[in-house]
């Protein structure tokens, strides 16, 4: 490693570390410091990228200020702006480090041997990680996806399944918005008294059912219109289960969430800065205890040498994803989104469902994050003005935030993804999610406008 990597590896920890920081001790001078190491690293690692990458870059930071120079805002919405993104960008610098106690023992080879013998076929495999995906991210957010990549996708490679994998992994996340406390879009749950999170909840456990239902639906379909693409995974001979390393890693797993989750019950703090509160303390905790401090050693070595050093550019991508999100906010263009429903749908509350998701759902793939437009229309608009129950509107944001987060290149759920395969983050999205999408969409719309007024 040359010493301009060593250089920036410090100043990536060393702004994780003023981020921390800053979350417990509010002071302006601070933010202006860790925005101006993260700046130092960000247009250090621009001549490293490739084109594409470097141009989306410079284009969120061309649109995004001149936005703000337009509304001519002060240097503090600036700052705002910049480090909108900053506990993200703080998450995916020290996440990686999570992963150590699962390379302790060979867990991935039992997990092999798990899914040779009781998982053969592809979709009983898809099954379980939209069941573990969901039920993590209702407890840890953004780090199911994190947990289950890491011990999940090489088993995707038994089956030649890397797409639908990925698939899986984002919609069974995205499909905890239906009912998560931790998504942004619970605001329609203290917007309207007749609409409750808990007596929605089963609700929102039925429609993630059928959101994910219809995602394995459409493999199934794909494997019977081409029969020899995904291979049942064939156990080697002579495999059997070690029941006490499976037992363990389940306890390492437990131990892990249940910590974070502790944390959040009993702290408040922020789950991006839990998780990489976590990130930093779990891993060595478990060495100490299971005596493994040389295999922690090698995977902090590894962390070091292949990790920091390609986080700069998932971290610019992070940066101004937010910034240019922020600045879309700020000017005043989610407020606009509201006007442009025009009122003949009222009298089709199918179409007028799906319109309100789209609204949602085309300025999140544009860059404009789903908290600034699904905020703006909780806020200006009524449900009886627009021909809906209050309960058919608040399920119809919940269902449009969800699939702009997995529809939008610049969220955290695609960003992540990019930085666990080195894709794109279109592909990520978009690229993988359209088709799904669009039936999404027709479905829950229709579905919709038909129990909201039912159940209301």
């Amino acid at each position: 490693m040359n010493r301009l990597t060593r250089i920036n590896n410090v100043l990536i920890l060393l702004f994780s570390l003023l981020r921390g920081i800053n979350y417990f001790y509010k002071n302006t001078l601070l933010q202006a410091i860790s925005a101006a190491v993260l700046l130092i690293v960000v247009f250090r690692s621009l001549p490293k990228m490739k084109p594409a990458t470097r141009a989306v870059i410079l284009a969120l930071i061309l649109v995004g200020s001149a936005l703000l120079i337009f509304k001519r805002v002060n240097a503090i919405s600036w700052l705002n702006a910049l480090l909108s993104n900053g506990n993200f960008a703080m998450l995916l610098i020290l996440a990686p480090m999570i992963s150590a106690p699962f390379s302790y023992e060979d867990y991935q080879g039992e997990l092999k041997t798990l899914a040779q013998l009781r998982m053969s076929n592809l979709l009983s495999f898809l099954l379980l990680i939209s069941v573990t995906t969901h039920l993590l991210a209702v407890m840890i957010s953004i780090g199911a996806m994190l947990i289950n990549y890491e011990l999940m996708h090489p088993f995707a490679r038994l089956y030649r399944a890397e797409e639908p994998f990925l698939k899986t992994l984002s919609r069974s996340y995205s499909s905890s918005g239906f009912w998560s406390p931790v998504w942004g879009s619970v605001i329609v749950f203290t917007a309207y008294p007749d609409v409750h999170w808990i007596s929605s909840i089963p609700i929102g456990i039925a429609l993630t059912v059928l959101f994910n239902a219809i995602n394995l639906f459409s493999v199934w379909l794909e494997m019977r219109r081409f029969p020899g693409r995904y291979p049942d995974a064939v156990a080697e001979p002579g495999a059997k289960l070690n029941k006490r390393i499976l037992g363990k890693l389940l306890v390492v797993a437990s131990a892990m969430i249940g910590a974070i989750v502790l944390l959040n019950h009993f702290t408040g703090w922020d789950l991006m800065l839990i998780v990489s509160i976590i990130s930093l303390l779990f891993p060595p905790a478990v060495a100490l205890i299971q005596r493994k401090v040389p295999e922690y050693r090698t995977e902090m070595d590894r962390y070091w040498r292949v990790q920091l050093p390609k986080s700069g550019s998932q971290v610019a991508m992070f940066l101004f994803a937010g910034f240019l999100g922020k600045s879309l906010s700020i000017s005043g263009v989610g407020d606009l989104l509201v006007n442009l429903l025009p009122s003949w749908l009222t009298s089709r509350p199918g179409l007028m469902c799906a319109a309100i998701m789209l609204m949602l759902i085309i300025p999140g793939i544009l860059g404009l994050h789903p908290v600034a437009t699904g905020t703006a229309m909780v806020t200006a608009l009524v449900p009886a003005n627009l021909g809906l129950t209050n309960l058919t509107f608040a399920l119809t944001i919940l269902t449009g935030w969800l699939i702009t987060i997995m529809m939008a290149p610049f969220s955290a759920t695609a960003l992540m993804l990019s930085s666990f395969n080195g894709r794109s983050s279109y592909y990520n999205s978009v690229g993988i999610n359209w088709r799904f999408s669009i039936v999404c969409v027709a479905v829950f719309s229709v579905l919709i406008s038909w129990i909201g007024p039912m159940l209301s």
